[in-house]
Order: C-alpha cells, then sequence, then structure tokens
C-alpha cells in the first residue's frame, strides 16, 4: 500500500470513527473491544503466521494504533472497567500493560489483545485464515 493509499484509508477511517462506527474495518473479533475514547487512529499493521516457510498461512494478525493523549494510567484503568467478560492480562513490553481475550466461539489460538502505552492504544486480533477455522467443539 504506498503512502497516499495509507493516508486515504485513515482519513476514511477517521470519517467512520466520527459517525460511531468501528475503525476496525476487516475484524473478525476486535470490533468487540471498544475503542478509547478521543482516541485517534493513526496506523493499521498486519501479517500472517505459517508453520512452515513458503508454506500456507495459518492465522492472520491485524493491529489497529491509536495516539491517545490520556495518562497511559487512565486507559488502562478504562480497560480494565470496559473488556468483554474473561479478559485476562499478558505479558508486555517494559512500561507498557497489555490484556488478552479469548472471544467465545473462537478457534484454538484465536486471540483479541489490547495494549496501552504512553500516548499510544494497539488493538489487535489473530484468527485462522479463511478455510482453516474449525469451530467445532
Amino acid at each position: 500500500m504506498s503512502r497516499t493509499q495509507r493516508g486515504l484509508l485513515l482519513i476514511l477511517l477517521g470519517i467512520a470513527c466520527s459517525r460511531g462506527e468501528s475503525p476496525m474495518k476487516g475484524a473478525v473479533f476486535a470490533t468487540a473491544i471498544p475503542v478509547y475514547p478521543g482516541a485517534k487512529l493513526s496506523d493499521i499493521m498486519g501479517g500472517q503466521y505459517q508453520n512452515e516457510v513458503g508454506g500456507p498461512a495459518i492465522f492472520t494478525s491485524q493491529s489497529w494504533f491509536f495516539t491517545i493523549t490520556d495518562p497511559a494510567r487512565k486507559v488502562v484503568d478504562y480497560y480494565r472497567r470496559n473488556l468483554p467478560q474473561g479478559h485476562r492480562p499478558r505479558e508486555a513490553e517494559e512500561g507498557a500493560v497489555a490484556f488478552e481475550w479469548t472471544p467465545p466461539g473462537a478457534a484454538e489460538g484465536e486471540v483479541v489483545h489490547v495494549t496501552v502505552r504512553e500516548g499510544q492504544l494497539q488493538i489487535g486480533e489473530t484468527v485462522k485464515t479463511k478455510g482453516k477455522r474449525d469451530l467445532t467443539p
């Protein structure tokens, strides 16, 4: 994606946010996570997981990055109160606080995560690729 295309995408996502729509377009589970009030979408990144080099993608990941102006501890408190039931702490780099949530109906290995850093919020998900999701109990 070119720099111009990325900029256009961010503008369109910003318009969607102002209308109350989730800025996490294409998300499978991450839209269940509230975006911190006042957070501004700044970047989107994704990738794939494979069992072997050159092999088919087994999982895909997508993360949405937001700029936040409130102190990180205030944002962390917000997420402690507003994450879906069943969330748990997740290991994070020094200075960051992270949470993880396995959505109901998720296949093994599918997860949503929230990481709060000073000045930044990251909401991401890892899901099985299309055709690989086995939701049988």
